[in-house]
């Protein structure tokens, strides 16, 4: 008990008997401590108000029905309730090591719904009816899964079995108090059992289907687990952070989206509302908006055999891949023998989806600085969260890179980590967590792809550090002077000028002669 709380109980000593319950008993009970505090007495809200605030505390009365007085001070909460029986008020109360009572002067315990010996045998339990504590409040649906995992418990049946009932309700239910309970979930030491828990409860099903339908989605042959299981392992490998265990939670969501099988289609090829065709399938490209302008337009009306990737959940769509040669013999789609699994753009479907899902609650309350900026790098991490991977495929096969490894390495850290004004130093260490949570999750690597992993994942680092540092080190005169030259003012000149700060930082160059702004012009020139 710090001093805030005893010099409150101090106060309301004087005017009536209190009592304090719920987690700060229950903690105490534990061995554990608790910064808030929950206390009955016989006192009003508003009585109890008016006292405190004649001593100088700040009182806040919160609810219609069971109105609540609020006691707060920096790390630190007192509420307190009035109740003129106190085994009524645990029977309304969420489960039975909650309704646990001790008086803070004499400490003797009053425990009408036996808490301590549910606490002791490792059991949790609704107060009373399950079914009426569940309809009177369904966020203790969320506050069951918490508290069975946080504390070690064992469901007591009869309770699991109505909060399953009663899980509908939740959706009557206002989403910053579930958001709430579910940031709390989620940074829980054990968090991984949680979300099997709130699996199993079918919280996801019926609430997260973008994540519940990860469940036996087969991966190719280089993941020994399905999307599911290897989210989860992620998700494992994630420290206690919000942001963190969201972006492993959601990281490869959109799987399910563009999970494919390697195809041949046959065919005339058709043109028509602008979308290709081939036998009555549609025909999409995953490498930028004219990737099939380039690689189909010569073929329209012609007969074509493509190698493509037919999508599980669209089977009308067929992903390009590329155009075998030689005139088909037999038309329409067979699958090739033993052909690839492909999840082709899955990161960008992974973003969307996370977006939509970050709008159905309110996690950014819960997000350090700016809530609604961290989550638009939450859903950027998602998104770029395989850049690392394909930008140093090479050095992981073994094959020659056109590019040096540093440039690389310079580009990769400069989209992580600019946002179009400041350099955010944090967002390396959020995609390197990530990666390396995802790299170690379900796959097998050979000790020398393990050496590589580690060589990128410290140069990326001392890569950020050197941009951080150097980045308001660049000496802008001579670009001045040139963009001058050039009659370039406003949109020109601020567009110019962030293309010559990134290809600085990019290629780690310190120095805006006349040759490296003239070759930076001349990209911009081609824009």
């Amino acid at each position: 008990m710090n001093d805030f709380q005893k010099s409150v109980i101090e106060q309301l000593s004087r005017h009536t008997r209190i009592w304090i319950v719920g987690g700060a008993v229950r903690n105490q009970v534990l061995g554990l401590e608790s910064p808030d505090m929950d206390l009955v007495c016989g006192l009003s809200p508003e009585e109890v108000q008016d006292i405190l605030r004649e001593q100088g505390f700040s009182v806040r009365i919160i609810g219609r029905h069971f109105s609540t007085a609020s006691i707060f001070t920096e790390g630190s909460k007192v509420d307190v309730v009035q109740a003129e029986e106190l085994e009524k008020d645990a029977q309304r109360r969420d489960f039975t090591i909650n309704a646990i009572y001790q008086d803070p002067v004499s400490g003797e315990f009053y425990d009408p719904m036996e808490g301590r010996k549910d606490l002791e045998a490792k059991i949790l339990k609704a107060c009373g009816k399950p079914d009426e504590r569940f309809r009177e409040d369904p966020v203790r649906i969320l506050r069951m899964v918490k508290f069975a995992v946080k504390f070690s418990l064992e469901i007591d049946p009869d309770t699991w079995e109505q909060a399953t009932d009663h899980l509908s309700f939740l959706s009557s239910t206002s989403r910053e108090r579930i958001t709430a309970e579910l940031a709390g979930i989620l940074v829980l030491a054990e968090a991984e059992k949680a979300v099997r828990m709130l699996d199993r409860i079918g919280y996801w099903d019926m609430y997260l289907p973008e994540l519940a339908r990860l469940k036996g989605l087969e991966q190719n042959q280089y993941h020994s687990l399905d999307v599911w299981e290897h989210t989860m392992a992620v998700f494992r490998n994630t420290p206690e952070d919000l942001y963190l265990r969201l972006a492993g939670l959601f990281h490869d969501s959109g799987k399910w989206e563009v999970a494919s099988r390697e195809c041949h289609v046959s065919g005339t090829l058709k043109f028509a509302d602008q979308n290709y065709s081939l036998e009555g399938f549609k025909i999409v490209g995953t490498r930028g908006p004219r990737e099939l302008e380039y690689k189909l337009k010569s073929f329209i009306g012609k007969k074509i055999r493509i190698l493509g990737a037919r999508l599980d959940q669209y089977p009308e769509i067929v992903q390009f891949k590329k155009v075998i040669d030689g005139e088909p013999t037999n038309f329409g789609l067979i699958y090739v023998e033993n052909g690839k699994r492909h999840f082709l753009m899955h990161e960008a479907a992974s973003a969307r989806l996370l977006a939509d899902v970050l709008k159905r609650y309110t996690f950014s309350m819960f997000f350090d600085g700016v809530g609604k900026k961290q989550e638009q790098n939450l859903i950027k991490l998602v998104e770029n969260h395989m850049q690392a991977t394909l930008v140093f495929m090479p050095e992981f096969r073994g094959e020659f890179a056109k590019r040096s490894f540093k440039n690389r390495a310079a580009e990769l850290v400069w989209k992580v980590c600019w946002d179009g004004r400041n350099f955010e130093l944090k967002n390396i260490h959020d995609f390197l967590i990530i990666w390396k949570a995802d790299y170690q999750a379900g796959k097998l690597h050979t000790t020398t792809q393990n050496s590589i992993f580690e060589r990128i994942f410290a140069e990326l680092i001392a890569v950020a550090l050197w941009q951080k540092e150097n980045l308001m080190q660049l000496d802008w005169k001579l670009f001045r002077q040139y963009a001058m030259q050039q009659g370039l003012s406003g949109w020109s000149l601020g567009t110019f000028k962030d293309l010559v700060r990134k290809k600085a930082m990019e290629e780690m160059k310190l120095e805006l002669n006349h040759t490296f702004l003239k070759k930076v012009y001349w990209e911009f020139k081609n824009l």
